[in-house]
């Protein structure tokens, strides 16, 4: 029997639509942070802490398993997971009024992050092999549309439905992407039955792919705490009203979206370890603007700024790996994702934590910290990719 053929534009629509969900999935969880306070008797620095700490020890833990999955059996099986764990994490969520039932439903919603990234982002780059970086970009900018779509339309819709009503919506937008990856045809499993774990351990010890799972866990980090607290800070600090803070946290996903697809489009014949590099210089900026600011105004420009730099930083890191590594890209993938989700998992419950002793801007510090190291691990990262591209 003839094989059906894929279509490169159906599933890179497919996988557009994944993390058109995964942002909004995220996005409901921060721009929700004190109603699931209220829900669950909880401060909204323990919840946002813990919530976004079992998301990603889930995602984590689910990398590791999806990693070789992919490069043995095909990326079908992961895919359809992740959306079913999400949308079933979010129609349990309804239901939650405990902490303790609230961090086991995290727990499942993480595992679907988990599947969404490792999937989408190995899909792509076996649909674009030669250059999946600027690919990469523009697919990575749905994901920020997502974020921007919620918080751009939470402060009216919570006028008139409540969180349940939102959670259910959103439940039924994370089960389509599993529906269109479920009917289509997908390219066949990288190694297939050549997978040999003993293999993948070894290119796994390359020196590269050390140093760009240190970029993510910086930049991992960076992207959610301010995406979690950023918001929060700047009604604590200034004051400012609904809806305006969700408008202000939708534009700095949107500076976000834009980064990338700048990246995809205007920036598309720079490297990407060289634009990856001047985005983590410029996001050091803009994270010292948001610390220092004097006024509102001024912070959400700092906000903004840093969303724009920020952008291009996952894609093009990945787009990095792609261009490199050719073999257990599944594998490859899903550890440097799983670097981005531990730094996550660390940096955000401890800016919840350091908030919770002192102010949340006296923890925001700690970003501007980690930007700084950001920076020095992609100088690394441009030193190695340039001795790789010598020597081949």
């Amino acid at each position: 029997m003839r094989q059906r053929s894929f279509s490169r534009t159906r599933l890179t629509a497919a996988c557009c639509s994944g993390y058109f969900v995964l942002g909004l999935v995220v996005s409901l969880i921060g721009a929700s942070l004190e109603k699931f306070a209220v829900q669950v008797s909880a401060t909204v620095p323990q919840v946002g802490g813990t919530f976004f700490f079992f998301i990603g020890s889930a995602s984590f833990l689910t990398l590791f398993a999806a990693g070789p999955l992919m490069d043995r059996y095909g990326k079908k099986p992961v895919l359809i997971a992740g959306s079913l764990f999400s949308g079933t994490a979010m129609l349990l969520a309804c239901l939650v009024a405990t902490p303790a039932w609230a961090w086991a439903v995290m727990f499942m919603l993480g595992a679907g992050v988990g599947c969404f990234n490792a999937g989408i982002n190995t899909l792509i780059n076996d649909l674009y092999p030669d250059n999946p970086g600027w690919v990469l970009n523009l697919v990575n900018a749905v994901f920020g549309l997502g974020a921007v779509f919620l918080p751009l339309v939470a402060g009216w819709l919570f006028l008139y439905l409540d969180l349940v009503h939102l959670l259910v919506l959103t439940a039924f937008c994370s089960f389509v992407p599993g529906v269109l990856f479920a009917v289509s045809v997908l390219p066949p499993a990288t190694e297939g039955e050549r997978f040999k774990l003993g293999e993948a351990a070894t290119v796994l010890r390359d020196p590269l792919v050390v140093l760009v799972g240190l970029v993510l866990f910086f930049y991992v980090g960076l992207e959610a705490s301010f995406g979690i607290w950023g918001r929060s800070a700047i009604v604590d600090h200034w004051g400012m009203q609904t809806p305006f803070d969700q408008f202000t946290l939708a534009g700095y996903w949107a500076s976000l979206v834009l980064g990338r697809v700048i990246a995809g489009t205007v920036f598309r014949s720079i490297p990407d370890e060289e634009l990856v590099l001047y985005c983590s210089a410029g996001s050091c900026a803009g994270i010292a603007v948001f610390i220092l600011a004097p006024s509102a105004l001024a912070a959400s420009a700092g906000f903004w700024f840093t969303g724009l730099c920020f952008g291009p930083v996952f894609p093009s890191s990945l787009g990095t790996t792609g261009t490199c590594f050719k073999q257990y890209t599944g594998t490859i993938f899903a550890l440097v994702i799983a670097s981005g989700v531990l730094g996550a998992v660390v940096m955000t419950p401890a800016i919840g934590a350091v908030a919770g002793v002192s102010s949340l801007m006296t923890a925001l510090w700690l970003t501007l910290a980690a930007g700084v190291l950001l920076l020095l691990s992609q100088l690394l990262v441009r030193k190695k990719v340039k001795e790789r591209l010598k020597l081949n």
